[in-house]
């Protein structure tokens, strides 16, 4: 299923290009493992429309978009001791590719192209 391989701190050893950075590749064990919580909790912030990850059947799988959301996410939450509504007003206020620091992956974000269709010349 997996494209690469899994390291000692259960990242994966892959390059992100643009071609896979919104590719739901992780399945919801792998991500938990990943960002340090439960998949509980995965399924709850989804709940709460934190993150809305890609489904096959009744399988949740996750990109790397989905991965610096959530690792956004947590660090609120976590460090910065918001709850779940004050993390949500901060993902609603700011632009995605702000808070994940997109650089040039953001020209093939489906989001940012959007976003920037709507904004007049």
């Amino acid at each position: 299923m997996f494209i690469g391989e899994m390291n000692y701190i259960g990242e994966m050893n892959m390059k992100v290009t643009a071609e896979n950075y919104n590719q739901p590749l992780f399945t919801i064990g792998i991500v938990a493992d990943m960002i340090g919580v439960t998949q509980t909790t995965l399924r709850i912030w989804e709940k709460k429309e934190l993150i809305k990850p890609g489904r096959l059947g009744k399988n949740r799988y996750y990109s790397y978009c989905d991965l610096d959301r959530l690792k956004q996410i947590h660090h609120l939450l976590q460090e910065k001791r918001m709850n779940i509504v004050g993390v949500k007003n901060v993902l609603d206020r700011e632009e995605c590719w702000e808070i994940k620091k997109c650089g040039d992956l953001k020209d093939t974000c489906e989001v940012y192209l959007a976003q920037s269709e709507d904004i007049p010349e």
